[in-house]
């Protein structure tokens, strides 16, 4: 269609120039003639003629469109990604045809799911392209269109029969003519251009389409038949001498030719992925290296070393790639197997990089040894040539593989901070090998390898997840140390009581992730992958209502993140709970604000992610309502109780407060509830709503000060006088009262053998009161006693 368009608009073209000729440079003949009498019968009437100031109307209109064609043709088309890549995705898609044609008796299932993946990749990138070259072609067609509409316009007819309008608008007409050959000419080379591409990619996309199909088949074929008996039993097998042996290697060689080319453009068309990751790893470098610099500068060294940091140091190349190279595949949940086989060999370089420096010598070497085994294996699984002599050498690779996966459950895992993690996985990997030396002894080789690459390559995976864990955990602890020697807090606290609870955490982002990556070793990711989401994400119906069952799972998710996050978002500003009562510092609102505003974000997010249209949830909330009127008044009044305090701040943290008949000083406000120390170091929870509705004391809301009393017997009451002067004397020589107010001493009560007095001094600080009262009556009890006075 496209073609047969551009076609007729070129036939168009003398026309076109015919008409604006005529009009600009042609004679109005019969105006030359002589005038004489008309003998033909009267013609009918024409259309109405235009006004001068409609013709310049239409020429201004023709003006801009031929101004906005030639604009638009000017900038041109985004077709220059197209036409630099379109090359090497045909020559990707002939390196496959290739391998599938010519060379299907080496395949192994590894490569058959990486060429799946591959041309699916492709298939969606020429899908794409397919779709902008059309809506590209659909706007020249139109602009052609629009120009071919001017021709058929009656104000052309009208110009070329108006000889004093051609006159005094022949420079205007002129350009139009000029800007008119422009236009027209552009849109002709683009839809040439447009026609060329748009062959080229439709032809790609039906020919990946093509050999996705052919790779599906083969795949099915494989999945039939590998349990099956695929050569003979091991000890019914012979060595090859004939030629065949030497040929099939030739063929294994030739049939992985070009796939590092088809690697590459996998790389580079996720290279988006790459750039995020790129990011996040230059922000945990110069994060860890800011908490390195402020914990040196204030004197606390000894923080930095072991048992506290193990992996990160001062510039942390080597901790940073490795947090970059573990999470690389959550970017891509379809990654090809031999793509997550690069990674994964230089994660393995990296680890050997940090073991050297911190194991000892022996283990190091078990590990160079582990090493050594997953190059040989992979190796071996990568080109399989079904004979006898490469089948012994695969058990042989097997039975050195169950020999160290016990030895890693009995000795290595004890390097590792998730050693039990590693000690499950070791076992997986011995029985996963004992199974492919069985399946190879019996002729089922496609399984064998599969099983074996996917035992070692799940091994080190684990490995190298645990030390993700170890570098995610010590940056938390430098995040922590560093934000409390900001806020002046120098105490000690214990890290193993917070470590237990972000380890958890990690454990679990961790077993997600090796899960994942193990499944796509084994092939059966995608298996998974398709049977789990068609099960979340079918809709289920509930009488008018219609979900899925992953929005219901991603709303509960989304809750337990955004709690998760508030509960532990504390530690990033180095707040513990085991901070000693005399290191509670007196800290802002803020943090509570920020706890408040993850859990309301995390719930609106929440309710969007659910799914659930909006009318359903008010009617959900308004019965919610009714259950908050009938019993969950309390709760909610702590709530909103607690949003009162944080915008009216009535107390803070740190403050020395009486509620309820208990007298403390505020550790934590939180959302529903705070909490205070007692001054016999009790930890009392009180109800946000008892804070605004029960009488509160806060001693220390403007400042610190305090004034206190002390009861004190003397005897003889002869002696009064003198008592006096020692008590004052003690209490105006102490640097705690506040000297702008004098103390006074009362007496209380007075009898012939003794005399009651009170003394009531302010003091600067309320926390340090009963200290102040301790050190006061034993000061002047000594100095009672060394003048004869009895106190009691």
């Amino acid at each position: 269609m496209t073609k047969s368009l551009h076609g007729t608009c070129t036939k168009r073209i003398p026309v076109i120039l015919v008409f604006l000729c005529c009009f600009i440079f042609g004679r109005n003949i019969a105006g030359a003639q002589p005038a004489g009498k008309d003998t033909t019968a009267p013609a009918a009437p024409g259309p109405a003629k235009l006004s001068a100031d409609s013709l310049l109307i239409r020429m201004e209109e023709l003006h801009n469109t031929l101004n906005r064609i030639n604009d638009i043709t000017a900038r041109g088309f985004d077709t220059r990604g197209m036409e630099a890549e379109l090359p090497e995705m045909k020559s990707n898609l002939q390196i496959i045809e290739d391998n599938l044609k010519l060379y299907n008796k080496v395949l192994n299932v590894r490569n058959l799911q990486m060429f799946h993946v591959l041309l699916g990749d492709m298939r969606e990138h020429l899908d794409d392209w397919r779709s902008r070259l059309f809506e590209y072609n659909k706007e020249l067609v139109r602009m052609n269109a629009e120009m071919m509409a001017f021709t058929k316009d009656s104000f052309v007819r009208q110009i070329k029969a108006d000889t004093t309008f051609r006159k005094f608008y022949l420079p205007e007409l002129k350009e139009l003519k000029g800007k008119w050959d422009e236009a027209k000419k552009a849109t002709t080379l683009h839809l040439d251009k447009i026609a060329v591409l748009q062959a080229g990619v439709s032809g790609s996309y039906f020919k990946a389409i093509e050999l996705e199909n052919k790779v599906n088949e083969q795949l099915r074929v494989f999945s039939i038949k590998s349990l099956g008996k695929e050569y003979n039993y091991l000890w019914e097998d012979k060595v090859r001498t004939d030629s065949s042996a030497a040929t099939l290697a030739q063929q294994s060689s030739k049939s992985f030719e070009g796939l590092g080319k088809i690697l590459n453009y996998y790389s580079r068309a996720h290279s988006e992925n790459w750039l995020w990751m790129f990011l996040i790893g230059v922000v945990f470098f110069f994060r860890v290296n800011k908490q390195f610099r402020r914990i040196k500068k204030a004197g606390r060294a000894e923080l930095l070393l072991p048992p506290y940091i193990k992996y990160l140091r001062a510039l942390p190349f080597s901790g940073t790639l490795v947090i970059i190279l573990n999470i690389a595949s959550f970017f891509d949940l379809h990654a090809p197997a031999a793509y997550l086989d690069l990674l994964q060999s230089f994660l393995l370089f990296l680890l050997t990089v940090l073991f050297w420096r911190r194991w000892e010598r022996r283990m190091f070497v078990y590990w160079i040894g582990i090493c050594v085994l997953y190059l040989f294996t992979t190796a071996t699984a990568a080109v399989v040539v079904p004979d006898v002599r490469v089948r012994i050498w695969m058990l042989v690779l097997n039975a050195l593989s169950v020999v160290t996966g016990l030895f890693i459950y009995f000795r290595i895992y004890k390097n590792l901070s998730a050693g039990r993690l590693v000690r499950i996985v070791s076992m997986i990997f011995v029985v996963l090998n004992v199974l492919a030396a069985l399946f190879n002894l019996f002729g089922r080789l496609s399984i064998a390898q599969v099983y074996s690459t996917a035992a070692i390559a799940g091994l080190l995976q684990i490995i190298g997840l645990t030390v993700f864990i170890q570098i995610v955990e010590e940056a938390f602890y430098l995040q922590m140390q560093s934000s409390r020697i900001a806020g002046g807090i120098t105490a000690r606290f214990d890290f193993e009581k917070i470590r237990a609870g972000l380890h958890k955490i990690l454990v679990a982002l961790v077993v997600v992730l090796w899960l994942m990556v193990f499944a796509t070793n084994l092939n059966i990711y995608n298996e998974l992958y398709t049977g789990v989401s068609s099960l979340i994400t079918a809709p289920r119906i509930i009488g008018n209502t219609s979900f899925t069952l992953g929005n219901i799972l991603l709303f509960f998710v989304i809750l337990l993140i955004s709690n998760l996050f508030q509960k532990y978002i504390g530690y990033f500003f180095g707040e513990t709970d085991d901070d000693k009562i005399g290191e509670v510092k007196e800290k802002s609102s803020r943090l509570l604000l920020l706890r408040l505003l993850v859990l309301v974000a995390g719930f609106l997010i929440a309710i969007a992610a659910s799914g659930l249209p909006m009318d359903k949830i008010t009617v959900v909330l308004g019965a919610l309502g009714v259950g908050i009127g009938l019993g969950l008044q309390n709760i909610v009044n702590n709530l909103v109780s607690g949003v009162i305090l944080i915008f009216e701040r009535p107390l803070k943290i740190g403050d020395y407060v009486e509620v309820a008949g208990q007298k403390g000083r505020m550790k934590d406000i939180g959302i529903r509830s705070s909490r205070m120390v007692t001054t016999e170091g009790a930890e009392v929870t009180v109800p946000n709503g008892d804070l605004l509705s029960s009488k509160l004391i806060n001693w220390t809301l403007s400042n610190n000060h305090v004034r206190t009393e002390l009861l004190l017997t003397i005897a003889p009451s002869s002696a009064l006088p003198l008592a006096k002067e020692i008590i004052l004397e003690e209490v105006s020589a102490s640097d705690i009262i506040i000297g702008k107010v004098a103390p006074e001493l009362l007496v209380k009560s007075i009898n012939d053998s003794s005399i009651a007095l009170k003394l009531q001094v302010w003091i600067q600080n309320v926390h340090q009161e009963e200290a102040f009262k301790s050190r006061m009556l034993q000061q002047i009890y000594q100095r009672l006693k060394d003048n004869e006075i009895t106190m009691s």
